[in-house]
């Protein structure tokens, strides 16, 4: 069977996370019915991230396995007009039998927003957790401890089935634009929830609920509140994923369709 890599985005503020669940919508559940309605029943994609429920996606990558040979640019159009219209396939590839999206991936960046403006924007409820106030020069300091190879136990959660808690976070970095706060966290594996508690913990440091030096020491391992914090999944993107071996990606752009442009009249 012919196996294909998707590059997927998706708001997941309508789904019970990536996974699929009995009775409830999923994004890899979506996936599933689009692919039959193309007359490929029985695909089943598997992604490189069980985003939870709520979570979004811009760059989630995932590959399924199919009866027909597709030109990747022709499978793109065909699940897309089958799949609602809050996931979208970016981007389709052919890839080898053994390609795998969970088994090769390298590292994972998440990014997580905060609407901290002096005023709520209603454009930024469903992807970005409502913080006020907050502190941004401790933000930027409890961000400058997060990296480094550790032992993340402190901050497992209910749910984690990983042999190992360790891994390394190799970037944590806040920026500020128009009263939204990103925080990008780059590593090479996270445990259950570990970005939405790392952002937990840094926001309560940066609205003097703790301090920094109490922060390094919950990342050193010693168990504390500041270990148990966690932001709400909304706030929480998937941006991008990096494979040891990258699909030769085709777009809609590959197949000649162009977005359209609209002139004004009179």
């Amino acid at each position: 069977m012919p196996r294909y890599a998707l590059l997927l985005a998706y708001d997941g503020t309508g789904f019970a996370g990536w996974w699929r669940q009995p009775n409830r919508a999923t994004v890899a559940g979506e996936l599933d019915a689009a692919c039959a309605r193309i007359a490929e029943d029985g695909a089943e994609a598997v992604g490189a991230s069980r985003t939870d429920a709520g979570v979004h996606a811009l760059g989630q990558l995932a590959h399924l396995d199919l009866r027909r040979t597709w030109e990747p640019a022709r499978l793109l159009t065909a699940l897309n007009r089958q799949l609602p219209p809050t996931i979208v396939v970016r981007a389709a590839a052919t890839v080898a039998a053994d390609w795998h999206a969970v088994h090769g991936v390298r590292r994972k960046t998440y990014r997580y927003a905060i609407d901290a403006g002096a005023v709520r924007d209603p454009f930024r409820v469903r992807t970005a957790w409502r913080v006020p106030w907050l502190d941004a020069d401790l933000l930027a300091e409890a961000a400058a401890v997060v990296p480094g190879r550790r032992d993340w136990a402190a901050f497992v959660r209910r749910g984690e089935h990983r042999a190992s808690t360790i891994c390394r976070v190799t970037a944590c970095r806040w920026r500020a634009r128009d009263g939204l706060l990103t925080c990008d966290l780059t590593a090479d594996a996270f445990i259950y929830r570990l970005v939405r508690s790392l952002v937990g913990g840094m926001a309560l440091v940066a609205r003097g609920g703790s301090s920094v030096a109490a922060w390094r020491a919950v990342l050193d391992g010693r168990p504390g509140d500041l270990a148990r914090q966690q932001a709400p999944a909304h706030g929480l993107t998937l941006l991008r994923v990096a494979h040891r071996e990258p699909p030769a990606w085709q777009s809609a752009q590959d197949r000649g369709l162009k977005p359209a442009v609209l002139t004004p009249s009179g």
